[in-house]
């Protein structure tokens, strides 16, 4: 166990955790992201579609089937 200082003046960041210019995964824009993390842009975000946890997608569903065969 530790003595709860850290190594250190501050924990690090990942190497790739850097601000940068990223495409949304959602409407392919480039948009300027804080983080590795932040992948979608403030437009989306602000959409109802994303607001509401509504999927865009127009597919079927990819649910797998309750009954079983044993």
């Amino acid at each position: 166990m530790t003595d709860g200082t850290e190594t250190g003046s501050a924990i690090e960041k990942a190497r790739g955790d850097v601000a940068a210019e990223r495409a949304c995964l959602r409407c392919t824009m480039t948009f300027w992201s804080d983080s590795f993390g932040e992948r979608i842009c403030c437009r989306c975000k602000r959409s109802a579609a994303w607001r509401s946890a509504v999927s865009v997608s127009t597919g079927q569903s990819r649910r797998r089937s309750s009954a079983r065969t044993s």
